[in-house]
């Protein structure tokens, strides 16, 4: 490709955003088309503001992410993000000194147990203390360095037990990745652990002598000293900020985006532009971009920012390895409570449901509750900041076809296996196909439902008998990817594929690939973005920009440290 490149993004969520911002900060040549099929950009990113018939101003409600962690290096790149679009004097912070930064809590037993923040505090914890005596078995346990990945369930309950798995650990899994334990890598997701492990045998012993931190590549760490060369004063904020978010919501961030890429004058952005197939011609370097009832787009190169699933329909032979994970669809539950901010009687940040408490069949498929208003208070506006409580229920993920199965709202089909002798009888819902959820989004039924859910957790677990004066439902389809035991090991061999099959045409960056987070998904954008210019570069001046790299770039490089 030549300097001056014409790149064409698939994805105008933040993925997408964020590598065209970093494509434009890199080369002053490049040219960028962003195609986004909705109607809007942003993807999960959705923030509204509502007027306060009661007492007067507005509230702010958030539909996806809610805030950010500044901690890590890509909280550090976030903060740089920040400062670059102008939007500092946005932030909304939450001080670690904040109930909402210490007071966090797990419901079980009937009731709300807050998450021990100190060893002393975990040594008593009613949760934790029976278990402690199973846990420290970690300690003399051999490590098992034979296995390349397994679940997080499994390795939590070989190291420590099925206690503190099925009590702590799955309710950590459900407020992050919405998902189930006992599916999901843990080397993927809680790669900290896995490597602790590796490199000290005991996780115990490799925390207490300072390990356990993320992997960093080099490319991670001088980008760190890039960073903080240049804003050295982002370390007191890291150093006192638990989480932040933006005075207008999270929104802020994608919405600024999109205005700063458009005056640059060299990225055009293209909403309603639903790609059905790419053509890829490896001779003449050129890809063409079909869009029903529109020209054929000719590009350089595609970089696919959007979810590998959807990705694989687009090529001319699709690859099995994007349909390795699947997604979750999580119903997102707003509701505001006049007047009752002062009064509420357990600040903090909220709380999560833990495996043992079965939360498909007891609790609806409620997976937690933030309390807004505790966090971020700062983003009320007028009469209505300190008075309304703000509330967030999320429920379904990995629990959202048995949820509404069990409710009689999918169809289900009962099945008879042999076991020990005898037959079970086993009930499951079909997997959900693209038709199924397109009729399941516009069925009042399910917004009902969620909606009655979310407003009897909180009556029976927050002792809140008061009626609600606005609940909203918002159901997200195919959300959050989940990782499977063996995913990086197929993220290696898709970018193997990749070099092979489209030297160089084609990229992937997003969430269903190195990581979920916001942070993540800003920090991956921005190395693809840095390394594929380094290449067009190279590729321009016949040396090497890169130490080492003369194969196509593909998004997945990193896979091969993690």
């Amino acid at each position: 490709m030549p300097p001056s490149s014409h790149i064409a993004i698939l994805g105008g969520g933040i993925s997408g955003l964020s590598t065209a911002w970093y494509l434009t900060r890199a080369s002053p040549s490049v040219r960028v088309t962003l195609l986004e099929a909705a109607n809007r950009t942003g993807g999960w990113i959705s923030s509204s503001r509502q007027d306060d018939s009661t007492h007067g101003g507005s509230f702010l409600l958030e539909h996806g992410p809610r805030s950010l962690r500044p901690q890590g290096i890509s909280g550090l790149n976030t903060l740089e993000l920040v400062r670059e679009l102008g939007l500092d004097g946005e932030v909304a912070p939450v001080p670690k000194t904040s109930p909402a930064a210490k007071n966090r809590f797990i419901y079980a037993r009937n009731k709300l147990h807050m998450v021990p923040t100190s060893l002393a505090g975990l040594l008593t914890h009613p949760l934790v203390a029976p278990k402690i005596p199973r846990a420290s078995l970690d300690l003399v346990l051999p490590q098992i360095t034979e296995l390349e990945d397994e679940s997080i369930e499994s390795f939590v309950t070989r190291r420590f037990g099925r206690g503190i798995s099925d009590d702590l650990v799955s309710a950590m899994v459900h407020g992050i990745y919405a998902g189930d334990a006992k599916k999901l890598s843990v080397r993927s997701t809680f790669g900290m652990l896995y490597h602790t492990e590796r490199e000290y045998r005991s996780v115990i012993m490799g925390m207490l002598r300072g390990g356990g931190s993320v992997v960093e590549t080099a490319w991670d760490q001088a980008l760190k000293e890039r960073i903080l060369a240049k804003m050295p004063d982002l370390n007191d904020f890291v150093a006192k900020t638990s989480i932040y978010s933006f005075q207008n919501g999270m929104q802020a961030l994608s919405d600024t985006l999109e205005r700063k890429l458009i005056e640059t004058g060299r990225v055009k952005i293209l909403k309603g532009a639903n790609v059905d197939h790419l053509d890829f011609n490896l001779v003449e370097r050129s890809v063409s971009i079909s869009i029903p009832h529109q020209p054929l787009l000719h590009a350089d190169m595609v970089i696919a920012a959007i979810a590998p699933r959807k990705l694989s329909r687009l090529l001319p032979r699709p690859h099995k390895l994007l349909n390795y994970n699947g997604s979750v669809n999580v119903a997102v539950v707003n509701l505001v409570y006049p007047g009752c901010q002062q009064t509420f009687k357990t600040p903090g940040f909220g709380f999560l449901m833990p495996k043992s408490e079965d939360p498909a069949a007891k609790h609806k498929g409620l997976l937690g509750v933030v309390f807004d208003s505790c966090a971020l208070p700062s983003q009320d506006k007028g009469e209505a900041r300190g008075k309304n409580l703000k509330l967030t229920a999320m429920l379904g993920g990995h629990l959202f076809e048995e949820t509404l199965a069990r409710h009689g709202l999918l169809p289900t089909t009962t099945t008879s296996t042999p076991h020990k002798g005898r037959s079970e009888k086993m009930t499951t819902s079909p997997p959900l196909d693209d038709a199924t959820m397109k009729a399941l989004a516009s069925n009042p039924q399910i917004q009902h439902f969620f909606k009655e859910a979310a407003k009897e957790a909180v009556r029976d677990k927050l002792q809140l008998n008061v009626e609600p004066s606005l609940v909203e439902a918002h159901l997200q389809w195919e959300c959050i990817p989940q990782y499977r035991p063996g995913h990086l090991t197929v993220m290696e061999m898709l970018d193997d594929i990749l070099r092979r099959d489209y030297d160089g045409l084609l990229a992937v960056t997003g969430a269903g690939y190195l990581g979920v987070s916001v942070n993540d998904c800003i920090k991956n954008g921005r190395e693809l973005a840095e390394n594929l210019v380094a290449k067009l570069e190279e590729d321009a001046t016949g040396e090497s920009a890169l130490v080492g790299r003369r194969e196509p770039v593909t998004g997945l490089e990193r896979s091969n440290f993690m």
